[in-house]
């Protein structure tokens, strides 16, 4: 019988932030094989991090998980490479940010860790024997379900402890003779852990990432190809969801596990001292900037807030590619995107987007919108908790309604996934896991208690996601999932991660500010992000 003492030993390191003297360590899950790591204490965190799986956000300053802005240090058996971090923001889908009242986005930017730059290194991993295979696809695995396999999660643990080990338990049920040492990891460690262990040869079999961490594995071939492995579960999950997965070298890196979809939130006195009670919310980011045009010189309000991490949803909507197809060149200095960038500009001199959104105390997009100062807010319906906790008066007023969209109505989507390394020791018990995880009815079940969507279509046809309501959490929650349901959404090219995005925006803001022309600083953008992209190539 499987040992079932607990998964989780000891205080989990990220529930608060300890004195500098004592170290912190990486949580681990597993009772039967506990591996640690140490955690550098001696510098203060920036903000707090709220991850994407939080049920509930409490304010800018207390949220669900307390995490250090210094990424962790991890000490490995093996010896590792030196790996050069590039500074970037994490968190590509814009959601989970919860800053401190006072803490600029720019601090958050100085103090996180950007994930694909972290994972540099393995372009390297052909050298250190860990190259990809001669095959670009994975071949079909077969084998007896059984044994033992190692599961790494992304600061799940402790809020998702009963759940996860419910899965477990359930799995090893299921199949008697296979035991799942689970551990997890936080976030901000995710990109240097992985790199390291992919280094080392020391994946674990199973493993929660998201796209942007993914992407180098996937480039190099390191992980199983579900589109030859688990072809037969395709079509049960969200289209857009299981493309979102793909890298030049793997077709589908991982099974797409649990996604998020933005809401357009709005602030409705506002509106209506513009003139736009009646009016239908704007459909695409090219009305959002006419309209709040006019919602600045009407009620003196900015239309809404640009960002960094959503700069380049912006260009994707208005037909700009961002890359070309194979991604060795960077495709951003385009008619559409001079227009786009040229609207920003006379935004910003005529008060249309906050005077703070190019400067470097730029304040959290959230924030703004609780204070009243921004008309509209395109972000994960989670967002709203927040909005109300911090400003009652505001959140009275809010309306939601559908996100905005590029030509075909389509919206972003962000998602996390379950991969497999190729050099698993257990490959059959791996992917059965894999797939045991990733399946509706236990995707519903963490739906339920958390405030993602899953991405199987049976999970979203449940009616927590078609029943709507006078709640507005309910009603943003079944607008969100209709846009996963029907189709309508669409995911970045893979090559466009937290790097690219940091790098986009920095270029563009002295166009945005006047300083330069639109088309110049778009040249500049485009040279700068091509030899990001031919580095990664070499």
């Amino acid at each position: 019988m499987p040992d079932r003492s607990p998964r989780r030993v000891g205080r989990h390191p990220l529930r608060a932030v300890r004195a500098a003297a004592e170290p912190a360590s990486v949580p681990v899950s597993s009772g039967r094989a506990a591996r640690r790591s140490s955690a550098r204490s001696d510098r203060p965190s920036v903000g707090t991090w709220q991850h994407p799986l939080a049920k509930v956000c409490t304010d800018y300053g207390h949220s669900t998980k307390t995490v250090r802005r210094d990424p962790l240090t991890t000490r490995h058996d093996k010896p590792t490479v030196s790996i050069r971090f590039v500074k970037g923001l994490h968190n590509s889908a814009g959601f989970g940010l919860a800053i401190s009242r006072g803490a600029a986005m720019s601090a958050v930017r100085r103090n996180k860790w950007s994930t694909t730059a972290a994972l540099a290194a393995i372009l390297l991993l052909s050298g250190c024997g860990l190259g990809s295979t001669s095959s670009p696809e994975s071949a079909e695995v077969t084998g007896e379900v059984q044994g033992t396999i190692k599961f790494q999660t992304m600061q799940l643990s402790p809020t998702f402890d009963d759940y996860l080990n419910g899965v477990i338990d359930a799995f090893e049920k299921t199949h008697p003779d296979t035991t799942v040492e689970w551990t997890d990891i936080p976030s901000d460690a995710a990109a240097r852990k992985v790199s390291a262990d992919a280094v080392a040869g020391t994946l674990p079999d199973v493993m929660d990432l998201d796209a942007a961490t993914l992407a180098p594995l996937g480039r190099q071939q390191l992980v199983v190809d579900m589109a030859s492995a688990a072809g037969d579960v395709k079509d049960g999950y969200v289209p857009t969801a299981w493309n979102s997965f793909g890298f030049a070298g793997t077709s589908v890196a991982a099974l797409p596990w649990y996604l998020n979809t933005p809401v357009l939130i709005s602030n409705k006195a506002v509106l209506q001292k513009a003139g736009f009670a009646a009016a239908p919310d704007p459909a695409s980011y090219p009305e959002l900037l006419d309209r709040s045009a006019q919602i600045a010189k009407s009620a003196g309000v900015a239309g809404f807030q640009p960002t960094e991490v959503g700069f380049p949803n912006y260009l994707l909507s208005v037909g700009v590619p961002l890359v070309n197809d194979d991604a060795t060149r960077a495709v951003v200095n385009t008619p559409e995107a001079e227009q786009f960038v040229a609207k920003l500009a006379a935004l910003y001199r005529s008060g249309g987007i906050p005077k703070d959104s190019v400067s470097a105390k730029q304040r959290s997009e959230i924030e703004t919108f609780s204070d009243g100062k921004t008309a509209y807010l395109e972000s994960g319906g989670s967002r709203l908790k927040i909005i109300q906790q911090n400003s009652p008066a505001v959140y009275a007023q809010v309306g939601v309604g559908k996100p905005l969209g590029d030509a075909s109505s389509r919206t972003w989507l962000v998602a996390h996934g379950i991969a497999v390394p190729k050099k698993s020791g257990n490959l059959p018990t791996a992917l059965a896991f894999a797939k045991f995880l990733t399946s509706a009815e236990n995707q519903l079940a963490l739906a339920k208690q958390s405030s993602v969507f899953p991405s199987t279509t049976t999970s979203l046809a449940d009616p927590f996601f078609t029943a709507g309501g006078s709640d507005l959490v309910v009603a943003a929650r079944a607008i969100a999932a209709a846009s996963l349901r029907d189709n309508k959404t669409t995911v970045k090219p893979s090559a466009v991660d937290a790097e690219f995005a940091t790098t986009l925006w920095s270029s563009l803001q002295p166009a945005i500010l006047g300083t330069v022309s639109p088309s110049d600083a778009l040249s500049d953008a485009e040279n700068k992000l091509t030899k990001i992209l031919e580095e990664r190539r070499q």
